[in-house]
């Protein structure tokens, strides 16, 4: 039936419709005379296709629209009867809708009208209906606020066309739906049938369209602004009635100035102007004239309107008995309104009008309090027209049943469905289906309305049905965004890159609270399944477990069996359960996890299809898999898969998928390269060593028996170039060079003179230092082995005397160290300078003395003569040294060793180690009654010593306390301030950190590990002896907020300290109070007469403590945020870091590496672990995880500018076989 067309008994002349749709212009109804022969039989559809327009809506929903359409013209400049209710259904929300009024009298004055179509006549008919809206916050309150009516009233007309052969044959059961049509787009039998306003009129302001779906019943809603604005209105306040009166006394001699109608009587002689012309039926009836000379016409209205506005007719009077003629007013001929759709429009407007006067003029009658007797009349007319306000008469027009609404009714999610709370389940399950069908972008939050209806209902039907829909409510979907930490406001949820859910999913869900947990894992499943990513959903439905020994539980075995037990264990239960085998996925999942076993994950890849689709190393580029692995693409394959194991086995496990990414980022690696290593890695998961380059590398150095630290020491020494070059460049010469020094006998070295013993053992060490160095220049081996002689002299004491033999042919045991150094140089082939080489490129400072010349030269140099039980003890003095002792030892030797350049005035020795490593400090000691008399004196330094005993908040804080001022008593000059500052800087600034304490409680030494963090770059300029006024108004700031900072904590600490027993202050009075509240006290039969006031006493102590910490916590939080942006404009003097000592363990053992930093390779990490030389990333070096037992204790700066030509952590050229 749906499908049929209208039946055309004449056929149609096309010519005569003008390309708007419209007929052309014709009289009566503007339709061409064919037309009138057109008859439409009323079986078909008109609007076969309507129920494909948006929006669509309820009767229920139009006339709610109808009333707050105000609200939005008002608002908006639009009514919202074209609008989706998604637009404004949680504004209407918060609206009270406008009273819509009609007459209910239809005697005096028809407002509904119903005639036959004169297209299907006999079965369609057409009702018009007029109603009022009215602001119901409008009261006026004098007469003369009758001209702000304009802005509290609207008209509403409303026409239904209703085809009555299709309502008995087509109408659905149920709730109709009513799609918008453009009026443009009417049907010619229903353009020829109804009247509607020309949308240029201006006060039309909405004229809106709806045909149902069923029957094509038509729905036209027109809201029209007033008939009369203020500035007619004006015309009835009360001045203007007496002017108006005053003029028309001059003119009529019957009128009494003093009888000044009321502004009713003025309106009620306006409404009858209309009512004569509305009421007539017929042409037969009597068309009332009024007289232009009427008084009442004009002593009561502007007479002028009557033609300008009211379409009367100003013509003469007939001449009778020889009377001079006059002139009347002829008002227009209303009665063939059906037909003629001009004369339609003239009087729509008349009832409009009326309409609007009598609700005024009811208005001014309720302000009237006393009405005289000849007012009777005009009460009457007024109270004769009743205005109801309610909407029977809308439902009836409508044939739609009327119920009671809800409050849920205005709910914005009852209305985004267009429903009502009485609507029946199948009725709302309808609306939904074709909201979503019409508007499927919103289909969320159509979601989210059916099931807020569902909840309210409590259905059972439309619980099973929203159980069903595979749908993403838009509040769920806000709901989840929030949860990732995104304003749903600022994100278009269709463009979210589903990677980046899955990251921010995986750096949380570990580190959370169950409650987090399930939010996230909750929010993923939104958001992956409105995305439809269905890798953001395996990862929801595959995560781990929250312990891992859930899994051994589950796969039934224990936590220490090998990794093919748990692979025999996951096959087995899979065979017994197959309906459970994701479950066993999670568990196994779980463990490898757990284990970090590549092993399992295999299993896991190769028997799971998911893990395998979504781990692919295909779906990671090349680009991708470096940043995953976090690894520069010029990287070799070596340090990839360095980089790759450490993270591997050592890394945070930052995200349930973070192993799985790193193998699939190594397969993409390893095939993009086609590396022998990496996929050799990969099948097997044993590094193959023969694929390793060694001449792009660091030589890394053998641990002989606890020499890690020396091992650091020895590579710091050798990146720092110009003492390599020193080193490398010493032989016999510079011994003999430093004996013929003119310094030589004057010179000292730490303040004392050198002996003759220590100065040989000196040369001696260098003499190993040079061939190890040398070694690790040219090694075709991944590491070198320090001689036992080199270890030995580097950790035995100064005052431990070294025996020397002259004979060069002594026993095996006994090494001479230069001739056995040389003879092996002498017998390597010359170096290669093919692009092969080492591409740091190779200065002759490397290697500036002829390898083949020193062999040459005949040395007449003392051998030492060690023995493996010397050697013993020194390897266990090591093990008992600290390592400052170590570091002083091995530089004292080099300077010892080295040719004075000048001495101090102390006869200090200056050489290149004092050049590199030493600078000065300035000490002042000021007497506080004398400040003029000051004490000054200079030290050198070789490092800083920074204290974290004081709980430092980072580099700057601990050095901040170094250099802060004393206040001491001297015996020799009382009670002084001491100052100290930096005179002179070294290229190389060494900061050691102090973190071995001793415990006086337990008699034993322990070591701090906690965190001190420091950056890339350090700014020394507030430490410098400076005459910088503004420096030093900071400094003096600084010193104040410090000795703040420093009060604040210590009570701070003193609030939180704990007893004996664990409890702090705080704590002590809350158990004290539970103490006094207990039964204990009537128990023991206390007096409990100042029990109260003692336990409000205890309350107030409390309530003070915390207000007074979290007084403390602000104003410390305040200073150190201060304190630390205190210099930020002083930055002249800056270092850069290139240098990490760090220990593992406690303060008896331990294990030491270095981090050194290479600014000559886009500025890597290695790490130098013994023999091992690793990259790793800068995240590594700078860890100040809370718990760290691998905690830095010595830091190497150098001064910027100076880093390429100080620092050469990579020399290498190799020997040619």
């Amino acid at each position: 039936m749906a499908s049929q067309q209208p039946v055309l008994k004449l056929k149609l002349n096309l010519n005569q419709v003008d390309s708007a749709g419209q007929p052309a212009e014709e009289s009566k109804t503007d339709i061409p005379d064919s037309l009138t022969e057109l008859v439409d039989e009323g079986k078909a559809l008109l609007y076969p296709e309507i129920s494909n327009n948006f929006p669509f809506k309820t009767c229920d929903r139009i006339l709610d629209d109808i009333r707050i359409s105000p609200w939005f013209l008002k608002k908006f400049g639009s009514s919202v009867l074209k609008q989706p209710m998604l637009q404004y259904s949680r504004e209407r929300q918060q609206l009270k809708p406008w009273n819509l009024v009609h007459l209910i009298d239809q005697v005096n004055l028809k407002s509904r009208y119903d005639y036959d179509s004169m297209t299907c006549p006999g079965r369609n008919t057409i009702s018009v209906m007029f109603a009022l809206l009215v602001d119901p916050n409008f009261v006026p309150d004098n007469f003369d606020d009758i001209t702000q009516f304009p802005e509290h009233l609207y008209h509403l007309k409303v026409t239904v066309k209703r085809r009555s052969h299709l309502e008995s044959f087509n109408r659905h059961v149920g709730v109709t739906h009513y799609h918008l049509l453009e009026p443009e787009s009417l049907h010619p039998f229903d353009k020829k049938d109804i009247f509607i306003m020309d949308k240029t009129n201006p006060r039309l302001v909405d004229q809106s369209v709806f045909v149902s779906t069923d029957t094509n019943k038509l729905i036209v809603v027109e809201i029209i602004k007033p008939e009369f604005d203020s500035n007619d209105l004006s015309e009835y306040q009360s001045e203007r009635i007496k002017e108006r009166y005053a003029k028309a006394c001059h003119e009529f001699d019957l009128l009494n100035p003093d009888d000044v109608p009321t502004q009713a009587v003025c309106l009620k002689t306006l409404f009858m102007i209309f009512k004569n012309p509305l009421q007539r039926k017929s042409d037969d009836s009597e068309l009332k004239i009024i007289s232009k000379d009427s008084v009442a016409l004009n002593s009561q209205i502007n007479t002028e309107w009557l033609t300008s506005k009211f379409n009367f007719n100003l013509q003469k009077t007939s001449v009778e008995d020889n009377v001079q003629s006059g002139e009347e007013f002829k008002p227009p001929n209303l009665v063939d309104y059906v037909t003629d759709f001009k004369v339609r429009e003239i009087r729509e407007g008349y009832i409009r009008k009326s309409m609007e006067v009598i609700l005024i003029g009811k208005q001014s009658m309720f302000l009237e309090n006393d009405l005289v007797t000849e007012k009777k009349t005009v009460a009457k007319c007024f109270s004769n027209q009743h205005f109801g306000t309610t909407h029977t008469w809308w439902f009836n027009i409508m044939n739609h049943p009327h119920m009671e609404p809800s409050t849920y009714d205005t709910n914005y999610h009852f209305i985004n469905l267009s429903v009502a709370f009485r609507y029946i389940d199948k009725d709302i399950i309808k609306n939904y289906e074709t909201q979503i069908a019409l508007d499927p972008e919103n289909i969320g939050h159509y979601f989210d309305a059916l099931q807020y209806a569902t909840n309210a209902k409590g259905s059972y039907q439309l619980i099973a049905y929203c159980g069903k829909q595979d749908v993403v409510g838009y509040d769920d979907l806000n709901n989840a965004l929030q949860v990732f930490g995104l304003d749903p406001t600022d994100v278009d949820v269709n463009l979210l890159d589903g990677n980046t859910m899955i990251e921010y999913y995986n750096s949380n869900l570990l580190n959370c609270s169950e409650i987090k947990r399930k939010d996230l894992r909750n929010a993923l499943r939104v958001l992956g399944k409105h995305l439809k990513n269905q890798k953001m959903l395996f990862l929801v439905e595959y995560e781990p477990y929250i312990t891992v020994q859930q899994a051994y539980n589950l796969l039934k075995v224990d936590e220490t069996v090998d990794d093919d037990i748990i692979q025999t264990a996951y096959t087995i239960n899979i065979a017994d359960m197959p309906g459970l085998k994701k479950d066993y996925d999670r568990a196994i999942f779980t463990i490898a996890l757990d284990r970090r076993s590549m092993f399992l994950f295999n299993v896991l890849t190769e028997e799971c299809p998911e893990f395998a689709q979504f781990y692919s190393f295909s779906e990671l580029s090349y680009d991708d898999a470096l940043k995953v692995i976090e690894i520069d693409m010029n990287a070799s394959d070596d340090v990839i898969l360095e980089v790759f194991q450490r993270k591997w086995n050592h890394g945070i496990i930052t995200g349930p998928d973070y192993l799985l990414k790193l193998k699939m980022a190594l397969q993409s690696i390893g095939t993009t390269r086609n590396s022998k290593l990496i996929n050799h890695f990969l099948e097997t998961g044993i590094v193959d060593v023969s694929c390793l380059p060694v001449a792009t590398w660091p030589a890394g150095i053998n641990n002989v028996g606890n020499t890690c630290y020396l091992n650091s020491l020895l590579q710091f020494f050798f990146t720092i170039k110009p003492l390599r070059i020193s080193i490398l460049n010493y032989d016999s010469d510079s011994a003999r060079l430093l004996e013929e020094s003119k310094f030589h006998s004057k010179r000292r070295i730490g303040g004392r003179e050198v002996s003759k013993q220590e100065e040989l053992r000196s040369i001696q060490f260098i003499y190993h230092l040079r061939d190890l160095f040398n070694d690790m220049i040219r090694t075709n081996s991944r590491c070198v082995t320090p001689t036992k002689e080199l270890v030995y002299l580097a950790f035995a004491p100064s005052n431990v005397e070294v025996e020397f033999a002259d004979d060069s042919s002594t026993e095996k045991e006994l090494i001479d160290l230069t001739t056995d150094s040389v003879e092996n140089l002498d017998d390597t082939p010359d170096l290669k300078s093919s692009e092969d080489d080492i591409s740091m490129g190779q200065s002759p400072e490397a290697l500036p003395v002829s390898v083949t010349e020193t062999a040459k030269e005949q040395y007449s140099v003392q051998i030492a003569k060690i023995s493996a039980d010397q050697l013993e003890n020194t390897l266990e003095i090591g093990r008992q040294q600290d390592v400052t002792e170590c570091i002083g030892n091995v530089f004292a030797q080099i300077e010892i060793a080295s040719e004075p350049l000048s001495l101090e005035d102390d006869y200090e020795q200056n050489d290149l180690v004092k050049q590199l490593f030493y600078g000065r400090i300035k000490q002042d000691l000021i007497p506080k009654n004398d400040e003029t008399s000051v004490r000054t004196k200079y030290e050198r330094f070789l490092s800083l010593l920074v204290n974290i005993g004081d709980h430092p908040k980072d580099i700057y804080d601990a050095l901040d306390s170094y250099f802060q001022n004393d206040y001491l008593n001297l015996a020799e000059y009382g009670d002084v301030k001491r100052t100290v500052s930096i005179s002179e800087l070294p290229a190389v600034l060494q900061i050691q950190i102090q973190r071995v304490y001793y415990d006086r409680e337990k008699f034993m030494p322990f070591k701090s590990i906690e965190p001190l963090p420091f950056n890339e770059t350090l700014y020394m300029d507030r430490y410098m002896t400076t005459d910088n006024s503004e420096l030093l108004k900071e400094i003096k700031r600084s010193t104040a907020l410090k000795q703040e900072l420093k009060e604040l904590k210590q009570h701070q600490r003193k609030l939180l300290s704990q007893n004996e027993i664990g409890l702090s202050f705080k704590s002590s009075l809350i158990e004290t109070k539970k103490f006094l509240e207990s039964n204990v006290i009537k128990e023991h039969e206390i007096d409990t007469n100042n029990l109260p006031s003692s336990i409000a006493y205890i309350d107030t102590v409390i309530n003070n403590i915390d207000k007074e910490l979290e007084r403390l916590f602000r104003r410390i939080t305040d200073l150190e945020n201060e304190v630390s942006q205190q210099f930020q404009q002083f930055k002249d003097i800056g270092y850069s870091l290139f240098a990490v000592f760090i220990h593992r363990g406690e303060a008896s053992y331990g294990h030491y590496w270095v981090y050194i930093k290479d600014h000559t390779r886009n500025g890597i990490w290695r790490k130098y672990n013994d023999d091992s030389v690793t990259e790793v990333p800068q995240s590594e070096v700078f860890n100040f995880t809370d718990g760290n037992t691998a905690t830095p204790y010595f830091l190497v700066y150098v001064r910027e500018g100076q880093e390429q030509e100080t620092v050469e952590p990579l020399k290498r050229i190799l020997q040619v076989d």
